[in-house]
């Protein structure tokens, strides 16, 4: 597999991601307040690994090109 295609792959987890922030923001909106906060915390840890994932995929797509240097996170 290919740094291009490792990519690609990440952008779309990252997407699947995304989408299940966005419903579990939607199911926040009208749920009791314990389960709120439960639907609140996991919707912070997705927002995480939401970051990280793109952050991820940037980088494999970057990987060989010496003038990116990961927005001063990651010298490549």
């Amino acid at each position: 597999m290919t740094l291009l295609r490792m990519a690609a792959s990440y952008r779309r987890s990252a997407d699947l991601i995304r989408l299940r922030i966005i419903a579990l923001k939607e199911a926040a909106r009208t749920a009791a307040p314990a389960e709120r906060s439960k639907l609140e915390q996991r919707i912070r840890d997705l927002n995480v690994l939401y970051r990280e994932t793109r952050e991820t995929a940037l980088v494999l797509e970057r990987y060989y090109d010496r003038r990116y240097h990961g927005h001063g996170r990651r010298a490549v």
